[in-house]
């Protein structure tokens, strides 16, 4: 539990100042991927940064978010609380970094880490916990017109179940 509250607090304490662009910020910006009922879901666009893949002591992944030259987007599915339960949260986060001067591409399985694809499932789920690099699946940005973009994601996890497996988002950069 100390290690889950531990990524927690390192993803809010490096988003902190930097500049969000989400749906709620920018019209443009629209979360078309399915987000499943019982939760909500959001879409960021992090411009000027770029996503660092770490471990920590004991071999598990955790993204870190640093000043830099690319832009990060970042997608949450979270689950809304299970009523009287202890642990009850659940979330998945996909990270993702882009070239901001050449973001359109279409890369498959193990090219997918030329992005850092990352997925991460934060729940109280022993042993099913924590970030993971995406080496199955197909990835497209393409442009729309101007300064938007259409992102399409299927994916899979073989190391932890999902609930999220695809996404469909149009973005402005």
């Amino acid at each position: 539990m100390k290690l889950l509250s531990l990524f927690f607090l390192s993803i809010m304490a490096m988003a902190c100042g930097s500049k969000h662009l989400s749906v709620t910020d920018n019209p443009i910006t629209n979360t078309k991927s399915p987000c499943p009922e019982n939760g909500t879901c959001t879409f960021e666009v992090l411009e000027g940064k770029v996503l660092n893949i770490q471990k920590d002591n004991f071999g598990n992944l955790y993204p870190e978010l640093l000043d830099g030259e690319s832009v990060v987007l970042k997608f949450e599915f979270k689950r809304d609380e299970i009523p009287d339960t202890v642990d009850g949260n659940y979330s998945e986060l996909i990270f993702m970094q882009l070239d901001s001067k050449q973001p359109e591409m279409q890369l498959e399985d193990l090219n997918l880490q030329n992005v850092k694809l990352l997925f991460g499932r934060l729940c109280f789920c022993r042993g099913q916990t924590g970030y993971y690099k995406i080496d199955k699946g197909a990835l497209s940005v393409a442009k729309l017109d101007g300064d938007t973009y259409q992102l399409h994601l299927d994916f899979k996890c073989d190391e932890v179940p999902q609930i999220i497996e695809m996404l469909n988002e149009t973005f402005k950069l």
